[in-house]
């Protein structure tokens, strides 16, 4: 993108910024959430709008939390420091936005500089470290996504050249894509494929081309590979019944771990003592969710240390894992 195009795309992202009142009675809340204070030049320099109408949003929001259930002040202004704080009695009219999952994500995507200016409502900003390696970025190609979308909200075919691991060349895949999956690193598409007749997992980057959908995908027809004559098949969203099964990974703290660090573990997840973590994943996207958790026999080597959680029911997961292997 050339600079010209940049500034553009900045101006454009400024002028944005400059929402309804909704968005600013949003800033207002999350400033007195996070840093306890509030005054009309916030208002001013974020939203670029005059004083006389911060005063008229301040106000505003002073009479949605008097209706609120409970009332209550939420803000009250200081004289001395010619601005509002946050009141004891606080509690934001928008906890969707002005909750622990939100402003870690928020911070994280400041140090991450991912965080752009019309969504940066911090006036004070914690100093962040982060630890982890930055996920190495993944080129996709715009214009293909863009036909995958269509192809997706269309229920169409599309063509796609594909670039496998062991594979020398390019694949030529007709495909008709239903979903996408994210495994925490990479983007993936959950397609049928006409070509291997079953649902597979593409990775978005390594799809090199996606051809305009042109076609309604039909059902698959082809030799039935276990009887004699031909086999249909569905192949929309509605007939991946890997993609529409869950299987339920039953966990705990590691018990090999001594009990303080249970404890601690299980305070991490909201767990009672020796409590069991349900939590349901997609049969499509299981390995994804084991390897990203360390599960199973192939982390069983790992020091203990290293596997905070382990699986109550491994064989079952474990006989689902060889299941979705062998096909």
């Amino acid at each position: 993108m050339s600079n010209t195009e940049e500034q553009q795309s900045d101006e454009i992202k400024e002028l944005a910024s400059k929402w309804s009142r909704a968005r600013r009675i949003e800033f207002i809340d999350f400033r007195l959430c996070v840093d306890g204070k509030i005054n009309r030049a916030d208002l001013v320099d974020f939203f670029g709008i005059s004083i006389p109408q911060s005063s008229l949003d301040l106000s505003y929001y002073k009479s949605l939390v008097k209706q609120a259930n409970p009332p209550r002040e939420n803000l009250q202004y200081d004289n001395s420091k010619k601005g509002y704080l946050r009141t004891d009695d606080f509690k934001p009219i928008f906890p969707s936005l002005c909750n622990s999952d939100v402003i870690l994500n928020d911070l994280y995507n400041v140090a991450r500089d991912k965080l752009s200016t019309s969504e940066n409502f911090f006036g004070y900003t914690p100093d962040v470290g982060i630890a982890t390696l930055e996920p190495p970025k993944r080129i996709i190609d715009d214009k293909s996504l863009i036909n995958i979308i269509d192809a997706i909200r269309g229920k169409m075919a599309v063509h796609i050249v594909y670039k496998s691991l062991d594979g020398e060349k390019d694949d030529d895949y007709l495909i008709a894509p239903h979903s996408f999956a994210f495994d925490g690193i990479r983007w993936h598409m959950r397609a049928y494929c006409f070509t291997k007749h079953n649902f597979r997992d593409y990775v978005l980057s390594r799809v090199k081309k996606a051809d305009v959908p042109k076609i309604v995908a039909p059902s698959d027809r082809f030799p039935d590979p276990v009887g004699n004559g031909f086999k249909e098949v569905g192949t929309s969203a509605f007939d991946d019944v890997d993609w529409n099964t869950n299987i339920l990974l039953k966990l705990k703290a590691n018990p090999n771990l001594d009990e303080k660090a249970r404890r601690a573990i299980e305070l991490d997840y909201g767990l009672p003592k020796d409590g069991v973590l349900d939590h349901p994943v997609k049969r499509a996207l299981l390995i994804y969710a084991l390897n990203s958790l360390k599960l199973g026999k192939q982390f069983a080597s790992l020091d203990d240390k290293l596997r905070q959680l382990v699986l109550v029911n491994e064989d079952e997961v474990e006989a689902a894992v060889n299941e979705l292997t062998n096909k």
